[in-house]
This record gives C-alpha cells, sequence and structure tokens, in this order.
C-alpha cells in the first residue's frame, strides 16, 4: 500500500489521520444535508436548506449572450478511478498494479487505440457512437494535497491549491448585476442544484439570488403546487414548534417555488430513469429544462467513489448508475430537441492510485478522466494516455491537463464569453481543449431583431394592477393571454392588430387568487411567454 504524501492522509492505513480527514469531509457533507451549513444567504429548514446562489462583478457578460444553452455538472464524490473506467487495455503495467481489480479487455467496450470504457457503462454507448461523448484523459492540477474535503473546493472555486477561494466558479460565471434586485427578481434562479454537494460551486460572496434543492421530495412537491417544507410532521410544542414556524416562513419566503411548478407543469419525463438518486435527480433537471425554466447551470451528484475498500462490486455499480442515468436524460431531451442546447459535464475531487491496496481498494491518487455529453459535446478521446511508467515523486499519474482548461472550454465554447471574461473568472488565462462546439455568438438573436419581445408585468409581484410591454417589429394581429399553472386561460389583456414598435396593456389581477401566471403573447407566428406572480 502507498505511504503518506507530505503529511497527507490518503490511505486506510493512515488510521486516524485519514480518519479525521474523512470525517471532515463527511461531516460538511452531513452539515450540508441536515442544512445546518453556514453559509451566505442561506435559509435551514429541516433537513433541506434552500440556498441563494450569491453575486460578483461579472455582472453582465453571460445575459449579453443571447443563448438559452445548459450546463448540467455531475459530481462524482469520492475520487472517482480513472483507470478503471477508462481503462489502457494492453498496458502491462497496468496489470501488474492491479491484480485483482484490473478490468479484462473483455469486460470493456473499444474506444480505440488499446482503450476500453468500463463494460458497466454500456448505456452511454449510444452517445459514443453517434459523437456525442468526448473523454478528456488526465485532468488534475498542481501540487494536489489529496484531501477530500480540499480537493472538493479547489474543483468547486476553480482556485489554485494554495488558495482559499470563497466563491465558485460557476457563481462567478452566472452572476448578474441587478441593481433593483431586491424590488425586481428574476422569475427563475440562473443555477439549480438538485442533490447533496458542497455549497461553494454557485457562491458569489454577496446577496444571492439562486436555489438548492437538496432533496428530490422537495422538488416533487414544488412541481406538485405543494410547500416545499411540510410543516405537519413537527412535534406540536417546544423545538417542534419552533421548527414549523420557520419551515412556514420559509414556504412564504420561497422566491421561486412559482418557477419550479410552472416549468414542470410543462415539462414531463417522457422515458423511463433507472431508480437510484442520480437518475431521479437527472429526471428533475430534465423536467425543469423541457419546462425551460430560465436556468443556465443545474448541479447533481452522485456520492460513493471514495473505494479504499472491496472497490470492484462497488465502482462497478456507480458507474452503471451513472451511465444508465445519463443515457436516460439525453433519451428524454431528445423529445423535445432540448438536448440540442443541454452539455452535461463529470467532474470529481481526485483519481485513485495507480497500485491496488491491500484491502481490494485504491487509494486518494491524482488525475483522471472527466466526460462531457451532448449533441454539443465533440465526440472522441481528448489528450495522452496516463503514463504509469513516469509517475510524480509521490507515485502519482501526472495529469496532461489543468481542469480549468476544460472550464475555460465551457465558459468561451459553451456559453459564447470572451477569453478575458474567462481568464477573470479562473483568475487566469487557460488554453481551452477542443471539447465543445463554439457557439457563435453573432448569430445569436438580440432584442434589435426580434421579431417579438414580450417584457415581464411591472411591477412583479404584482398586488392589484399592473402593466405589461411588449414589442413588435412588423404590425400585424396580438394576443395576449394569461394562464394559471394548469394551463387555464384567466384573462385576455389585448386581442387585435398592433403597429410595429412599443406597446403597454392594462393588467388588472385584483380578482385572480395568490400565484404563479404564465402571460403569453402570439403575434408574427411566434410567441413568447413570461411568468407573473399574483400576491395578496
Amino acid at each position: 500500500m502507498c505511504s503518506t504524501a507530505h503529511g497527507r492522509a490518503i490511505a486506510l492505513e493512515h488510521g486516524a489521520a485519514h480518519d479525521h480527514d474523512h470525517a471532515a469531509w463527511t461531516r460538511r457533507d452531513f452539515l450540508v444535508r441536515s442544512g445546518l451549513a453556514a453559509v451566505g444567504g442561506s435559509v435551514a429548514v429541516g433537513s433541506t436548506p434552500v440556498r441563494a446562489l450569491a453575486r460578483s462583478p461579472l455582472v453582465e457578460a453571460l445575459r449579453l449572450v443571447e443563448t438559452d444553452r445548459v450546463l448540467v455538472l455531475v459530481q462524482l464524490q469520492g475520487g472517482n478511478d480513472g483507470l478503471n473506467t477508462v481503462v489502457p487495455v494492453r498496458n502491462d503495467a497496468y496489470y501488474r498494479a492491479r491484480p485483482t481489480l484490473g478490468i479484462a479487455r473483455a469486460d470493456t467496450f473499444d474506444l480505440g487505440n488499446d482503450r476500453g470504457l468500463n463494460h458497466q457503462m454500456a448505456a452511454v454507448r449510444p452517445l459514443w457512437d453517434r459523437g456525442d461523448l468526448a473523454i478528456v484523459q488526465g485532468v488534475g492540477y498542481p501540487d494536489q494535497d489529496l484531501s477530500h474535503f480540499r480537493g472538493t473546493d479547489v474543483w468547486l472555486s476553480a482556485s489554485p491549491a494554495d488558495e482559499v477561494w470563497t466563491s465558485g466558479w460557476a457563481g462567478r460565471v452566472l452572476a448578474r448585476d441587478f441593481p433593483d434586485f431586491e424590488t425586481d427578481p428574476p422569475l427563475s434562479p440562473p443555477a439549480v442544484q438538485i442533490g447533496t454537494s458542497a455549497p461553494l460551486l454557485f457562491e458569489g460572496g454577496q446577496a444571492g439570488y439562486g436555489m438548492a434543492m437538496l432533496d428530490v421530495e422537495v422538488f416533487l412537491r414544488l412541481a406538485e403546487g405543494g410547500d416545499p417544507y411540510p410543516i405537519g410532521d413537527a412535534p406540536p410544542a417546544g423545538a417542534g414548534a419552533e421548527l414549523g414556524f420557520v419551515r412556514q416562513i420559509a414556504n412564504d419566503a420561497f422566491r421561486y417555488r412559482g418557477a419550479i411548478e410552472a416549468a414542470t407543469a410543462v415539462g414531463h419525463n417522457a422515458v423511463a430513469y433507472p431508480d437510484v438518486d442520480i437518475g431521479r435527480e437527472l429526471a428533475a433537471v430534465a423536467r425543469l429544462i423541457k419546462g425551460r425554466l430560465d436556468s443556465r447551470i443545474y448541479l447533481v451528484s452522485l456520492g460513493g467513489f471514495d473505494t479504499h475498500a472491496d472497490q470492484a462490486d462497488d465502482h462497478g455499480r456507480l458507474l452503471a448508475e451513472l451511465s444508465g442515468s445519463l443515457a436516460a436524460f439525453f433519451a428524454d431531451l431528445e423529445t423535445t430537441d432540448d438536448d440540442e442546447r443541454t452539455l452535461a459535464m463529470t467532474f470529481s475531487e481526485f483519481g485513485r492510485r495507480v497500485d491496488e491496496n491491500g484491502s481490494k481498494g485504491t487509494d486518494h491518487g491524482t488525475s483522471a478522466p472527466l466526460f462531457l455529453a451532448g449533441p454539443a459535446a465533440r465526440g472522441g478521446i481528448v489528450g495522452p494516455d496516463p503514463d504509469l511508467d513516469a509517475l510524480d515523486d509521490d507515485g502519482n499519474l501526472r495529469h496532461a491537463h489543468d481542469f480549468r482548461q476544460v472550464y475555460a472550454s465551457v465558459i468561451e465554447s459553451w456559453f459564447g464569453l470572451d477569453p478575458a471574461v474567462s481568464a477573470a473568472v479562473l483568475g487566469d488565462a487557460f488554453e481551452p481543449l477542443p471539447v465543445v462546439e463554439q457557439l457563435n455568438v453573432a448569430s445569436a438573436p438580440t432584442p434589435a431583431v426580434e421579431a417579438v419581445r414580450l417584457d415581464p408585468p411591472r411591477p412583479n409581484p404584482l398586488r392589484g394592477r399592473g402593466r405589461v410591454s411588449f414589442a413588435l417589429a412588423e404590425a400585424g394581429p396580438v394576443v395576449l393571454d394569461v394562464f394559471d399553472v394548469r394551463g387555464r386561460a384567466v384573462a385576455r389583456l389585448a386581442d387585435g392588430v398592433r403597429t410595429a414598435g412599443p406597446h403597454a396593456v392594462d393588467f388588472d389581477a385584483t380578482g385572480l387568487p395568490a400565484g404563479t401566471y404564465l402571460v403569453r403573447l402570439t403575434a408574427g407566428g411566434q410567441a413568447r411567454t413570461v411568468q407573473a406572480t399574483v400576491v395578496r
């Protein structure tokens, strides 16, 4: 088995040191799950916190790129074993290092050039065959300390190994500066987390405007129009009464419940997903994407990859859950062509050691492959195979690509942001990799050439009377209707011919129950829909 490198606890044999590091990591995971973690702008209620995603100075960059592209991040918690995922099937050094854990060539499907993908990931073979799966080999960063806690924070924040950043790279990309945010909040969260993960990814350091649902049950309650936090199961007195009171406050203040309900009223799963946590989380994300929730980034997670002992069965099961769920996710999105605007990317805090240990597992290592999936992914393998004969001074694999190169690829090619923005987000310029189809920003629609534009009501939320503004590039017939979240028409605000240019009509909501509504404009052969919230 391996020795401790630079005092780091990376193997079971390190006893108390390893247990302490692992306990610290799992303790934070517990705090996140239980809603006790102290994060900016969070409200902890029962077992699931609703957390605001904070702002940062990178405010207009993503906003100015007119695109509906979505990024779905899949976190593999614990440190995925890259060598048993993408297998060097003709490398004798691999099989010598893993006499019991080595994956036979017959138990892989061929990726070409003496590489095989673990057969437990067979569900994603159709993605590979049609060029919708990119594999980036040897992803890591310099000077890894191989701690779960620190490794996770580095990946989520995109910080150098020797610096501690308190904001996440996605939060810095997504953040938009709304001067009137508190009085005129966005109708949908810029990002959504479903499932357990450390809270850092979407943090920006200031007041927040996003959401996290760390339990799929919360999503389902919102989708059905219920409260995110049940108050009936709290004990009737003492701490139970206080818990019920806090939950009621959180229910009343849950800013995006109407947006979730409206999106899931439209978006429905068209395929069966594996009955596992990652399958349920991706099914929920698919409903929100298909329902056109205006969120740019989603985060889901799959735990259990810290395979120090008896790895063979556990690792294979996890890979099967991941691949089956991803395959179902893209098959589901394909039914509405939403797969074309969706990119999924996996990441894990580190890889595993080359040598198997005495417990038929693998200890904390360095670099590993990651996957990008979807029609926009440039299918194939990027980067050289891991060199098992040229390990670093600690006996670990040397990384071929800095993980921030992958992030730069997503920021620049997928979201179409300028390299200067990418460098500001990541703290330095990193060379993108050819893994994503380039977004043609020049061809993206802008308000100046839109044939039809519909603005959210003012004010919003609406108490009583308000106004709805829209604009037409050409004169023509217009129909402006209001629907409840069940699709029933409740009001018609306009019906007739309008001239080219801007228009505004009254919206009298005094007779409507409090709740979320959809305002739909049909004109010029196009339709636009915005959400309206009525309060009392």
